[in-house]
């Protein structure tokens, strides 16, 4: 004869972690709002109110920081229903052709988005990062492959928007679901695609998009550099001297 296991009262009424309560059991490290310039804090308000916020500016000025800052502020926030953060970068090497590539396609892309991953380990910690991963909640996307998907509750970031071209940008926006943020950023300085940076998506976007409700765009061109004060005389060095 089997006997049949009592249960407590706390097991009987135990419910599975949601979403939001699973992103907020593993997001145990959290970076303040802490911000080095007003620069900063203007760009992290209009990413949290605007639906698509398209940026552009130079190194060292906190772009990629702010935005992953943001994102992951939206993603623990149990008050909204955004439930993933979506990472893309346009693989310029390989021109979105990642078959040369050792490995699976997201091995392909892992030298792209290292940058990405590091700081999400600086404000989430690596170990929450992983799992995050793991769980899909974290997850990266190839531009090359994006047609055809709609992107709904999520916070999807692309990087290094300078480099992709105007047809690669309105594949990108046209992804946008219901209930999700878009934050894309670059520096039209620093075009590995273009000698001429007026043939970037980033500022085909740019121009377009600067009057359109629900888009923020916002130009950090004049601001504070908050990494080694070495990157602005580097900076201005290489513009000086422009071929």
């Amino acid at each position: 004869m089997t006997t049949r296991k009592k249960t407590t009262p706390k097991e009987e009424t135990a419910q599975p972690l949601s979403r939001k309560d699973f992103i907020n059991s593993v997001i145990k490290k959290r970076q303040k709002n802490k911000f080095l310039s007003e620069h900063q804090e203007d760009y992290y308000n209009i990413l949290k109110t605007n639906q698509i916020t398209i940026a552009s500016g130079p190194a060292g000025v906190g772009k990629s920081y702010i935005a992953m800052k943001a994102a992951v502020d939206l993603l623990i926030d149990p008050d909204n229903s955004y439930e993933k953060i979506i990472i893309v970068r346009p693989a310029v090497e390989a021109e979105e052709k990642l078959g040369a590539l050792p490995g699976n396609l997201e091995e392909k892309l892992d030298p792209y988005i290292f940058p990405s991953y590091y700081l999400l380990n600086k404000i989430i910690g690596k170990e929450a990062r992983e799992k995050l991963k793991d769980a899909e909640i974290i997850e990266v996307f190839a531009l090359a492959y994006m047609r055809g998907m709609n992107i709904d509750n999520s916070i999807l970031i692309f990087e290094e928007a300078q480099n992709s071209t105007p047809n690669q940008m309105k594949l990108l926006l046209t992804r946008i679901g219901y209930n999700s943020k878009f934050f894309i950023s670059g520096d039209l300085e620093q075009t590995d695609r273009y000698k001429d940076k007026k043939q970037s998506g980033l500022y085909d976007a740019l121009q377009r998009f600067k009057n359109i409700s629900d888009i923020g765009v916002y130009d950090f061109r004049n601001a504070k550099n908050v990494r080694n004060p070495l990157i602005s005389k580097i900076l201005a060095e290489y513009e000086e001297n422009r071929d």
